[in-house]
């Protein structure tokens, strides 16, 4: 009932009070006459009428009012207990909580999932170099620009310092692969005007796909931290995954 009201907007909330309390105070003023046998019917409900449409709107307002902010001001403490105020994007509380409901899911029901971990490249160079107040506004646009990059289903959050991680549900190997080259893209071509110089990024991405002998969401995070190694080995600015999941990949589509 409360999230009904809630979904209602402030208006129709009150208007749908209104009405209520006008066919209430109607419904008690027809059965206090009608049992009493006393008084005009017609004007005890006129009486009724005018008392419930001019109190109503006035004292409904204040508390739906109050009941709108109330609930406005709690989704905003829930929004802060779970986001990240640097990049925007979750943290890594709430993202640890999510993946592993997402992992009991696809493991249950035989679902892919991937995961992605994204590494800003060369980033304590630039936090020496322009300071970290170029370093936090680089960091923010290089999650706005993987945001871009990934559908309304995938879940991305801050994993720690320059790290970023990513949940994709209903994807294999493949299309984590796909969307990470994705992400690496949009990122390469970003850069920040900062103070005189022009600041540009990549990212390194490590990608994992949940298999049948995984054993935990951990299990899965550790295979894409270290693809993401692997990814810096190579040079940087490269999407990277384990041999071992593509050779299983190779081997369940040859089958």
């Amino acid at each position: 009932m409360h999230a009904w009201l809630l979904g209602l907007g402030l208006e129709r909330a009150l208007a749908v009070l209104m009405l209520v309390a006008w066919a209430a105070a109607l419904l008690v003023t027809c059965a206090v006459l009608t049992f009493s046998s006393q008084g005009s019917l017609a004007l005890g409900l006129t009486i009724a009428s005018v008392c419930v449409l001019t109190i109503t709107p006035v004292l409904g307002y204040v508390v739906l009012k109050l009941v709108y902010e109330l609930e406005a001001s709690r989704e905003q403490i829930r929004l802060l207990a779970i986001t990240d105020d640097l990049t925007e994007s979750y943290n890594r509380r709430h993202f640890m909580d999510v993946a592993e409901a997402e992992f009991v899911r696809s493991r249950v029901q035989r679902l892919p999932m991937g995961l992605l971990l994204i590494d800003a490249d060369h980033f304590k160079r630039v936090n020496d170099t322009h300071g970290h107040q170029c370093g936090d506004t680089l960091l923010r646009e290089i999650a706005l620009a993987c945001r871009g990059a990934l559908r309304g289903s995938d879940v991305i959050a801050r994993f720690g310092g320059e790290e970023l991680i990513v949940l994709l549900p209903h994807t294999d190997l493949a299309g984590a692969m796909a969307i990470a080259e994705r992400i690496r893209r949009r990122v390469a071509r970003l850069s920040i005007d900062w103070r005189t110089e022009r600041v540009e990024a990549t990212v390194s991405l490590g990608v994992a796909a949940l298999r049948p002998d995984t054993p935990s969401l951990d299990a899965l995070i550790h295979e894409a931290d270290q693809a993401l190694y692997d990814a810096k080995r190579k040079g940087r600015n490269q999407v990277a995954s384990r041999p071992s999941a593509v050779r299983e990949v190779i081997e369940v589509q040859a089958t």
